[in-house]
């Protein structure tokens, strides 16, 4: 980054550059266009005229080519700032869920009781796991390629020891926000990590597909695997620690979480496009 001395004398090299340009012109326009033409000799007064309003309206436009230049650049070293600040917040964000991941390790060694021990290592793997998904998803080259690579890069880490199946099918032409693609990619990575501890650690299913699909008022995100599903009769699993992320994941898009049926588990999210917000 340039120093405030150094941004001073472009803009004089700049301002002496633009008035040079100006006398240049109003020099050659009188000399070839007003009468007498091919000399300076001054007619009369409307010759005076003409040159003196050329070079107003030539230093009108010098001025407000300065100032628009000198505004963007403003607005490019602005942008610059901001980008600098969000990356350290985030970077910030991260850290801090992994200091909780610490503190839930220490708090979980002093636990006797085994259930209580196992909701605390739940929710600690599951903020570590956030704590890498962030860092990944707010990376500003993260989603260069487009949301399908990176959710099954994703799916593939969560289900890295696993003999499972993944499919990630987008509907082409759908144009999401950065927040959009944030929490799609997090709920999805909840599904996973739900389906990949109560179906295919057990061998209970092969398959999970994460389907975004274009409808006439919307988006709708599915997510399907191939297990025994999730008993309607069972309150307790549906409102456990995960389902109670995702629906948090739906409400940032604008939709709630749905379960469908008849066979296996089929998440379902409906919610507006990126040109309805």
């Amino acid at each position: 980054m340039s120093s405030p001395r150094t941004q001073a004398l472009r803009r004089r090299r700049r301002w002496t550059r633009g008035v040079a340009v100006l006398l240049l012109s109003a020099a050659a326009a009188w000399y070839l266009f007003y009468p007498a033409a091919y000399s300076f000799e001054i007619k009369d007064a409307s010759t005076v005229v003409a040159v003196v309003g050329f070079l107003l309206v030539g230093g009108f436009l010098v001025v407000l080519v300065a100032g628009m230049t000198d505004l963007i650049k403003r607005l490019e070293f602005a942008n610059r700032a901001q980008e600098s600040l969000f990356q350290e917040l985030q970077h910030r964000v991260a850290n801090n869920l992994q200091v909780v991941v610490a503190m839930l390790q220490g708090v979980r060694r002093d636990l006797s009781d085994e259930a209580t021990a196992e909701a605390i290592a739940n929710a600690q793997d599951r903020i570590a796991m956030m704590s890498d998904l962030h860092r990944r998803l707010y990376d500003r080259t993260a989603y260069e390629n487009g949301l399908a690579p990176l959710m099954t890069d994703v799916l593939h880490e969560v289900f890295r020891d696993l003999p499972v199946l993944v499919r990630v099918e987008i509907a082409p032409g759908i144009e999401l926000s950065l927040d959009q693609m944030t929490a799609i990619s997090l709920l999805v990575n909840e599904a996973a990590m739900n389906a990949a501890k109560h179906v295919f650690r057990k061998g209970a299913g092969t398959t999970f597909k994460v389907e975004l699909l274009k409808q006439t008022d919307g988006l709708r995100l599915l997510i399907h695997d191939d297990g025994p599903g999730i008993r309607r009769d069972s309150a307790g699993e549906r409102q456990s620690l995960g389902m109670s992320i995702m629906q948090t994941f739906a409400r940032q898009l604008g939709g709630s979480l749905r379960l469908n049926g008849p066979t296996g588990t089929t998440l379902k999210v409906e919610f507006p496009s990126r040109s309805s917000h």
